[in-house]
């Protein structure tokens, strides 16, 4: 597993109780609507992460089997500290492009903020058809293009501040890498999906201190192996970019725009 894709030590944790809060739940509430509109008996959910997603759902959906699937072991313990596995609940370790499930097990596949990490998208996509029944839906979100996405931008701005002419590169690379509707649409057109939809959808991020946004951006997510290969202590980094973000902002909490792609094809 590469650094851009390992959450671990620390990550889990501060992904979960900082940097959820700030720009997941929302999303989760909509995407978790979506799904639940089909009312499907049993779903599968890809790259669930610390279960955000998997706790909005059990919510609107209390009585159908989730399972929740991660490649990172180390999420899906944070998880199941939340919300424990359960009759309805599963955690499970597995690739997404890679499922362990026989096919067309389930009625409902969702993903949320995580497509952008797998090496083979329609690889993945095809998985998912595989283990859907036919007619049934998969639903996803990834994150819209940074600029739409001002929490992040400043981190970004304050690392290219502080790291002038070689500004880490994973936010543009990777959660931020894959926005393209026209592409998203034909990867999973050819996976074997139809009747493919694909949007933008927009919310605004909780308010949050400077603080606590470098301690999510930095220590909550990948960016802290990158940092840590090639730039120095995270726990400094996150020092230093709180400062630049307190001087930007005045110490004020801040609170933009967010943006993200949802969409969804027919098995």
């Amino acid at each position: 597993m590469s650094g851009d894709s390992a959450f671990t030590g620390s990550i889990p944790e501060l992904y979960d109780t900082v940097l959820v809060p700030m720009v997941f739940q929302d999303f989760a509430d909509d995407l978790a609507a979506d799904v639940a509109a089909a009312d499907p008996a049993s779903v599968l959910e890809t790259a669930a992460g610390t279960g955000v997603v998997t706790r909005t759902l059990h919510r609107v959906l209390p009585g159908a089997r989730i399972t929740a699937t991660d490649l990172n072991p180390a999420m899906l313990v944070q998880a199941d500290r939340i919300l424990p596995a359960s009759d309805s609940i599963r955690w499970q370790q597995a690739d997404a492009q890679e499922l362990p499930f026989e096919d067309g097990a389930f009625d409902a596949v969702v993903s949320q903020f995580g497509i952008m990490f797998f090496p083979d998208r329609v690889r993945a996509y095809a998985e998912a058809r595989r283990v859907l029944r036919p007619g049934a839906r998969m639903t996803a979100a990834v994150w819209g293009p940074l600029e739409g996405n001002e929490v992040t931008l400043l981190v970004e701005q304050a690392l290219a501040e502080l790291f002038p002419g070689r500004t880490p590169t994973f936010y543009r690379r990777i959660p931020f890498g894959y926005t393209d509707h026209d592409l998203i649409r034909a990867e999973l057109e050819e996976a074997g999906f139809s009747d493919v939809d694909v949007r933008t959808v927009e919310h605004v991020s909780a308010p949050t201190s400077t603080g606590a946004i470098a301690l999510a951006h930095c220590q909550g997510t990948p960016l802290a192996n990158e940092l840590r290969e090639g730039y120095g202590d995270p726990v400094q980094i996150t020092a230093d970019v709180a400062r630049v973000l307190e001087e930007r902002l005045g110490g004020r909490p801040f609170s933009g725009p967010t943006t993200a792609i949802f969409f969804s094809g027919v098995a």
